[in-house]
């Protein structure tokens, strides 16, 4: 998991600007590549990307977007950072093979906050993942709310475009 997670932030690293006000350039392109593995490249379509935002919401975007842009001490990283969404997708790409013995019903379940006794694995295993897209600092301060819609887009992701 270290070594895709790795991969795939040298590949979402790649497709960024070498500076934060291209940010926005990235933002306004329909696609931006998120990949897990040379193996597994993905391009994050337009359709997917505006699925991601429209069910993280503004704000839950703005939250993770506001957090990779700082660097530990809070202040503003002078390189440009990856778009929330190429990040939410890169992990679904990563979380993929965790999740692969796991039913569709009980992600579905499990994104609906349903009990099921692959609660804990599915997100411990989608946790991982996307602390290594967005950053483990930056994980460790979003608020909940932004990290339990982080998870759940995950596992939408998957469920629509993965399996």
């Amino acid at each position: 998991m270290a070594s895709i997670a790795g991969i795939t932030s040298v590949a979402l690293l790649a497709v960024v600007a070498p500076s934060a006000s291209a940010a926005d350039d990235i933002r306004a392109k329909a696609t931006t590549t998120a990949a897990a593995a040379p193996a597994q490249s993905q391009e994050l379509t337009a359709e997917q990307r505006q699925f991601i935002e429209q069910g993280m919401g503004k704000d839950a975007m703005a939250e993770i977007e506001q957090g990779m842009s700082e660097n530990a001490s809070g202040d503003v990283q002078t390189r440009a950072f990856p778009i929330a969404a190429a990040a939410i997708a890169a992990a679904s790409w990563c979380a993929k093979g965790a999740l692969g013995s796991i039913p569709t019903s009980v992600l579905s379940d499990i994104a609906a906050g349903k009990a099921s006794s692959k609660k804990t694995y599915v997100r411990n295993a989608i946790i991982g993942c996307l602390g290594g897209e967005i950053g483990g600092v930056v994980w460790k301060f979003l608020p909940g709310w932004v990290k339990d819609k982080a998870v759940n887009m995950v596992i939408a992701f998957i469920i629509k475009y993965i399996r």
